[in-house]
This record gives C-alpha cells, structure tokens and sequence, in this order.
C-alpha cells in the first residue's frame, strides 16, 4: 500500500508529459495534395480536358512546423491547409480520427469555400479528404465539384 501512494504521484506527473489528443511533432513536414475530383457539368470539351489535366497530380511542398503551430494541433493545422482565411466548422477529432466543414474566405486558385473533411492523424502524419463545390457564374453551368486529399507527413527536422 505504501508503494502504491509513493507510484501514485509519479505517474500522474509522467502522463501530463504526454502529447495531448491532437497534438503534432514540430519539425519538417512535407505536404501533398492530390485533386482526386475536377467535375464540371455543361462545360465544353476543351475546359473538361483542362480540368481532368489537373487529377491525380500530386503536388508537394515542405515546410518548418514550429513547436506553437504543433503544440496547436491538427483543428489548426487542418484549417491552414487551404488558400484563404479558413475556419473548421463543427470539428470533432479523437482516437486518430477528424471530420468537420472547411469554411474559408478569400479562396484563389482550386478550392470551394465550403468543403466536408474527414482524415486521420498521429503526431506525425496528417491525412484528409476534401470535397465541395464551386459556385461561380464564370463556371460553364455556374457550378463545379471538387474532391482532393492532402498528406502531410513530418520527414525530419527543420531545415536551419
């Protein structure tokens, strides 16, 4: 009994050590995202072409995550992933799993302001599948969908 008091202190001590649920690792990580869904109805055959041109095309890039930004965790990680100002609606996140609603302003280039996410994370691998639609009178039929996955994976230390 006496060693079960004196163990007791000890390892509350060594599991607030731990990362919490949704905490990254800092370091580098390399991101790639792959548009996996480019439909757009009505369109004439040339824009079709040039939006099937751009599947399955992974493009990648790295980046430094600092201790802040991994301490934040995947919620805010997740809503930086996209151009513009982006928000996560209704998020949930636990046991490795996350789902929630992308909601961004100012979005340029490839993305819907408002996109369905769900993925997976570790402490050292973030992976999620987004999709939406684009709502735009300059859009042949004023609208296109949108799916894409985006991996990010930490692949060592920042580079100094």
């Amino acid at each position: 009994m006496k060693y079960a008091i004196g163990i007791l202190p000890v390892c509350a001590f060594l599991s607030a050590c731990g990362t919490a649920d949704g905490e990254l690792t800092p370091g580098n990580w390399k991101n790639t995202m792959v548009m996996t869904k480019f439909d757009i109805p009505g369109a004439p055959l040339a824009v079709a072409k040039q939006a099937q041109a751009v599947l399955n095309k992974p493009q990648s890039t790295e980046a430094c995550m600092t201790p802040a930004t991994a301490k934040a965790g995947v919620r805010e990680f997740s809503s930086g992933m996209q151009q513009g100002d982006c928000k996560m609606e209704d998020f949930k996140q636990g046991g490795g799993k996350m789902s929630g609603t992308m909601v961004c302003t100012g979005v340029s280039g490839i993305g819907a302001p408002k996109m369905k996410m769900d993925g997976s994370y570790t402490t050292g691998k973030v992976s999620m599948n987004l999709s939406g639609d684009i709502l735009d009178t300059k859009i042949p039929g004023g609208k296109a969908s949108i799916g894409m996955t985006i991996t990010s994976e930490r692949i060592g230390d920042c580079k100094s």
